[in-house]
């Protein structure tokens, strides 16, 4: 699946506003530098008292720059390690040490150390067998994701907020040697709502395989759960075990056909305020059979007709099974119109917020209308999708809701009545979700449609 994604457009702002995020990152370098031009000092002032012969002012020097170094301790080096670990995380490198690993390799470091200066061969043996238990680690780890291929299936349609189910499966295509403890995770650039995608990879764990034998697959059968509406970008697959013991993560990088999973808005129960519409607008008879209320013709009976209505007087006199038909009733036609101009959150406030919820009353009402048998036409903004009614065209709508994003380019233009009006009118009956103010609504709309404010 390949869909065409709107970009989500950049707001202006008039004012500029520094971050929290900024700030505390500025406020942190700033006493950084000053905690470490001060021990610097301190330690300069104990060295030239020292020179000088002045014990209490050497003594003084010292203390300052101990509690200079603890301070620098407890305030700037978890800082420096937080950031160092994100850098790591971000270099993705294919080997991952684990907490256990970290102690182990702390352990081997202290023998290292011990053997280094006594010289004693046994602490030489122990630091050996230490080191041979990494390296087997390693190769079994390295051969067990040897000769893999992953494949997975996802349903056609996904819901945001619902499990849904897909299928993994994972081929060991090696002759001798079976894989032990393989997680399979799905590689794709992150993105947002709207379809911005970012530079930043998102990882998706997908199953995970405690034994395939060589030669052979395994399935599994899991849910996923995308919690919001959009597209899930997946362009790869990573494949990780720590077999055999735990110390070290491996990490192995399969690409993939590049696939776009669109998730579609969740429909909701709708009110009741809905059954209060006069939706029987449009609705009018038609000369052509269906399943009406006028009488249409007589005929004779066939074998698929419903036994309910036959004409049993028509069937006397004419000796034999007549049944009536019935003039078709034109199908109900619904606009269903989604404003997508920006509003200022200074206007309503939490623009984003009532965005969203205007989409998911959007798919509610789309889907509740189509199950009516209703013909409904979707408007997004400037976009105007074409009238049609069933499963498919229902999901067709919710696709376009599910990429569907704010339009910055008429954020500050008004709504022209003319414009409006035939974007709205029509033969049916129209709604307008919006999330304009009370009162920015041309008359020419909300005289021919049904307003929703969100």
């Amino acid at each position: 699946m390949n869909p065409q994604v709107n970009g989500e457009g950049r707001r202006r702002f008039s004012s500029f506003r520094l971050h929290p995020s900024n700030f505390s990152r500025g406020r942190n370098a700033f006493f950084g530098t000053l905690l470490v031009l001060a021990g610097l000092a301190a330690a300069l002032v104990s060295v030239l008292a020292r020179q000088t012969n002045d014990s209490r002012l050497t003594t003084a020097g010292a203390l300052l720059s101990l509690i200079i170094a603890g301070l620098i301790l407890i305030f700037i080096v978890p800082s420096l390690a937080r950031s160092a670990r994100l850098e790591m995380t971000g270099l993705d490198l294919p080997i991952e040490v684990t907490a256990g690993g970290a102690i182990f390799i702390a352990i081997v470091s202290i023998v290292a150390l011990a053997a280094w200066n006594t010289g004693n061969n046994l602490l030489f043996l122990v630091f050996a067998l230490l080191c041979s238990t990494l390296f087997v680690g390693w190769i079994a780890a390295r051969t067990s994701l040897r000769d893999l291929v992953v494949s997975a299936r996802f349903p056609d349609h996904i819901f945001a907020g619902e499990p849904a189910p897909a299928i993994v499966t994972l081929r060991n295509t090696k002759r001798v040697m079976p894989s032990f403890s393989v997680l399979v995770e799905a590689r794709g650039p992150m993105s947002s709502k709207a379809g911005e995608k970012r530079k930043q990879h998102h990882k998706r764990a997908l199953a995970y395989f405690t034994y395939v034998p060589h030669g052979a697959a395994a399935e599994q059968r899991v849910e996923q759960l995308f919690p919001e509406r959009g597209y899930v970008f997946i362009n790869g697959f990573e494949l990780s075990t720590r077999f055999p013991f735990g110390f070290l993560r491996r990490r192995r990088r399969l690409k993939a056909r590049n696939v776009d999973i669109v998730v579609y808005p969740k429909p909701e129960p709708i009110g009741d305020e809905l059954h209060l519409l006069p939706m029987y607008a449009g609705r009018i008879a038609s000369m052509r059979r269906g399943a009406g209320h006028d009488l249409f013709s007589l005929r004779d009976y066939q074998a698929q007709d419903d036994l309910r209505h036959i004409d049993w007087k028509a069937t006397a006199r004419a000796r034999r099974l007549t049944v009536r038909e019935f003039t078709s009733e034109d199908e109900r036609r619904i606009t269903l119109m989604l404003d997508t101009r920006t509003v200022p959150d200074s206007e309503l406030g939490r623009f984003q917020e009532r965005f969203e919820r205007g989409v998911i009353r959007a798919a509610s009402h789309l889907k509740h209308f189509i199950d009516e048998g209703a013909e409904v036409r979707l408007i997004l903004g400037t976009d105007v999708g074409p009238s049609g009614s069933g499963l498919e065209h229902l999901y067709q709508c919710l696709r376009r809701l599910a990429l569907v994003s704010p339009d910055p380019a008429t954020a500050a233009a008004e709504i022209e009545g003319d414009h409006r009006s035939r974007s709205v009118s029509g033969d049916g009956y129209s709604i307008l979700l919006t999330t304009a103010a009370p009162g920015s609504i041309p008359a020419k709309v909300w005289r021919s449609s049904y307003v929703i404010y969100l």
